[in-house]
């Protein structure tokens, strides 16, 4: 009997084996399966992806993406591996492809979005229930493939200047190391060589020569984001006399060792000759130890130094370290250029300040809206707790209903909570709270309109909203240093037809999140236009018209970067500037902007019933501001108006508060 029970245990525990190694030989099966079918699926897909464009604001991508299995809908993903604590975020497009079909579509993604450009975009193709069923790789795709920087020289001595290539060291530039490439021009080939070009050097040559479309075309290429280096020296005149935006006349030069500035200099610059060059606008820096002289312009940047480039590079010159010089020239450079061509993105020092100085701006807007008046609900709470305890026990004592008190503490307990429930009701959040400011520059019409946003939702679970027609590419902007929710992304831009949908999948409530988002369509006609003049007094005088069709509930002047701000000015009026009240910050601050920030804001800030009244419209006018400071260069005379409840940006259910601002510059 007891062998009988020994062998039915022994074989119920084959069984149990048995059933779990067929279990186990099931699962391993089905994962093999599941891995093959996802790799048939991958293959049924081709997936190609091109850096079509790149203007002033976007990086626009051209996707193709061809289907050879059955008819498919999902959504092409784009997401750019940034750093850390970079804006995270991922631009989908939703599209349907039948059996063999191929589709095309360009993803345009705001430069403002990306803060590092050498990593690698995936392309991932999702089906509707968001499970991956293709994906693709391109390593350093927004460097167009590129792995130089390319720097192009017209001049004389080309021989003389080849050492600017520093022997294949690299120049940081957007996160990368990048090696340069020179290229020798000529006057006949200097145009059409410019769009290649992330520097042009100009040293040693007769500028003159050259056409007046040839120099319209080289400073339209600074502005559009192009760094020029001009070396004079000697032939100073020469070489200025056909740039005159430079803005820069030479008042003489002098032989080795004769200039005042020669006991200072970096080892060897003292054995050039020297060029006194006068700064016309007073708009360039200097550096005191090699007497650079740099100014920004537009998205670009202009360098000029007061010696011949090419008397440097001669072989018999002792120099210390030239290609560590060389380094610095162009680095100095970078560091005064927005948009540093397609290797850099806010590759300057000046641009972080003012960038900085702008995003501290623009995250007030907003507070007026979430200030929250809790004194109410502050009192009902006092008198609950006062009431629930002696004053309750003395008003049933004084009715001889003293046994009545364990009964009637909780039911002022449900009362209290119902009070403080109705009082609180109007503090409550329901909706996804939306904060614009659209900026438009008035004397481009060429220049998009952007507009910045500020929100944020009480939830946690992701929100999403579309915004209104017009707008052709959005995306996250400013920093915030948010974990991520389990390796996935806060923020999804995606495009459904010729909409765009925004959204955010919070780790917490109330997040505040920026984005940005763009239009070639403009809502706004008509110009900014002024007649300006300084005054003694009031530091300028003259008049302002907006012509334009809204009002203006305030508007600033920035005049050889000092800003004034004024009140109100309605459509199609002029303000005489004798006459109107007015704020000036002028000492103390090297910007417009950190005047406006440092000092306008500041100012209401701690005038605290007038701050929380006017903080979105300080906040939005000083966006707009901001804007115009650092897309017009530092010396521009500057119009800007602010008009409140602009058109909606958003088409979609939340509570939107819009401004927008207008600039115009003369």
């Amino acid at each position: 009997m007891k062998d009988r029970r020994k062998a039915g245990r022994g074989s119920f525990a084959v069984s149990v084996l048995g059933i779990l190694l067929c279990v186990m030989m099931l699962w391993g099966g089905t994962g093999i399966a599941a891995e093959e079918a996802k790799r048939d699926a991958e293959q049924l897909f081709d997936i190609e992806a091109r850096l079509i464009s790149l203007g002033d604001l976007t990086y626009d991508i051209q996707l193709t993406v061809g289907n050879r299995g059955a008819d498919w809908e999902g959504t092409v993903r784009v997401d750019i591996a940034q750093s850390y604590n970079s804006n995270d975020g991922v631009y989908d497009t939703v599209i349907s492809l039948p059996q063999g079909s191929t589709k095309q579509f360009v993803v345009r993604i705001p430069k403002e979005s990306i803060e590092y450009t050498g990593g690698t975009v995936n392309v991932t193709l999702l089906d509707k229930k968001s499970n991956k069923v293709a994906q693709k790789g391109f390593n350093r795709f927004l460097l167009d493939d590129s792995d130089m920087l390319h720097m192009g020289i017209l001049s004389d001595s080309y021989q003389s200047l080849t050492y600017l290539d520093m022997g294949g060291e690299g120049v940081y530039y957007g996160g990368n190391e990048l090696p340069v490439r020179l290229q020798e021009l000529d006057p006949d080939s200097l145009v059409s060589a410019l769009d290649s070009l992330d520097f042009l050097v100009i040293d040693d040559f007769n500028t003159g020569v050259l056409t007046d479309e040839a120099v319209d075309h080289v400073r339209q290429w600074v502005r559009g984001g192009g760094m020029l280096v001009a070396g004079t020296g000697r032939r100073a005149e020469d070489v200025l006399c056909g740039l005159d935006f430079l803005e820069l006349e030479c008042l003489q030069v002098y032989e080795p060792g004769e200039s005042v500035h020669s006991a200072g200099l970096a080892a060897g610059l003292s054995q050039l000759p020297l060029a006194e060059l006068e700064d016309q606008l007073a708009q360039y820096d200097v550096n005191e130890y090699s007497l650079i002289m740099v100014t920004p312009s537009g998205s670009g940047a202009i360098e000029v130094t007061p010696y011949a480039l090419s008397d440097l590079g001669q072989p018999d010159l002792v120099v210390e370290d030239r290609e560590n010089y060389v380094w610095e020239l162009l680095q100095n450079i970078g560091n005064y250029t927005r948009y540093t061509s397609t290797k850099s993105n806010y590759g300057n020092q000046r641009y972080f300040d003012n960038y900085y100085i702008f995003t501290r701006i623009f995250k007030m807007l907003g507070n007026g809206g979430s200030r929250l008046n809790l004194g109410r609900l502050k009192w009902i709470v006092i008198l609950y707790v006062i009431f629930v305890g002696p004053v309750l026990y003395l008003i049933l004592r004084s009715m001889n209903k003293r046994d009545w008190y364990w009964i009637a503490v909780p039911a002022a307990t449900l009362a209290g909570i119902l009070l403080v429930y109705l009082a609180g009701r109007g503090f409550e959040v329901v909706d996804t709270n939306v904060y614009s400011v659209t900026v438009e520059n008035l004397s481009d019409p060429d220049a998009d309109a952007v507009t910045y946003m500020h929100c944020y939702d009480a939830g946690h679970k992701e929100w999403r909203l579309r915004l209104t027609e017009g707008y052709e590419y959005m995306g996250p902007v400013f920093d915030e240093y948010y974990s991520s929710n389990g390796g996935g992304y806060h923020n999804r831009i995606c495009r459904e037809g010729d909409r765009i949908f925004f959204g955010r999948n919070p780790g917490a409530g109330f997040e505040d999140c920026y984005f940005m988002a763009g239009s070639t369509r403009k809502k706004a006609a008509g110009s900014i236009s002024g007649d300006i003049e300084p005054s003694a007094q009031t530091g300028i005088r003259g008049t302002v018209t907006n012509g334009t069709d809204r009002d203006f509930e305030r508007f600033a002047v920035i005049v050889d970067r000092v800003l004034y701000i004024y009140g109100r000015l309605p459509a199609g009026e002029t303000c005489d500037l004798a006459d109107a009240e007015y704020t000036s910050m002028q000492s103390g601050f090297d910007s417009a902007m950190e005047a406006y920030q440092r000092g306008y804001m500041s100012e209401r800030y701690f005038d605290d019933d007038k701050w929380k009244r006017d903080v979105d419209p300080v906040a939005a006018l000083g966006t707009g501001v901001s804007i115009a400071s650092f897309m017009e260069g530092p010396n521009a005379t500057i119009f800007v108006g602010l008009t409140e409840d602009w058109d909606k940006t958003v088409d979609d259910d939340c509570s939107e508060i819009s401004y927008g601002c207008l600039y115009s510059v003369q």
